[in-house]
């Protein structure tokens, strides 16, 4: 892995972008909790100014895990979790 530094900004704006399509899907079911809690825990640590930048890429790994694994159920559903992933795994030098 690269030695390369998180942007934070580019990191909150993907989670943004994530978070939202994760609303648009049906609330009733279980099968996204997970993948949503994630996502707003993530949420919370970009928001606090002395969250550890270690501590957000561990996090952002399992959102990156937690959608490899909804992958197809996501994609069925409409969401473009192949950027999503793509674009954290290259955030985080997994590409």
């Amino acid at each position: 892995m690269s030695e390369r530094k998180l942007d934070i900004g580019r990191a909150k704006s993907l989670v943004e972008e994530i978070s939202a399509n994760l609303a648009a899907l049906p609330q009733d079911g279980a099968k996204y909790a997970q993948l949503r809690a994630e996502v707003e825990d993530l949420k919370a640590m970009l928001g606090n100014t002395d969250a550890h930048l270690p501590l957000i890429e561990d996090r952002m790994k399992s959102v990156h895990a937690l959608s490899d694994r909804a992958a197809v159920e996501l994609r069925a559903d409409g969401i473009r979790v192949g950027i999503f992933l793509s674009e954290i795994g290259r955030m985080l030098g997994l590409d």
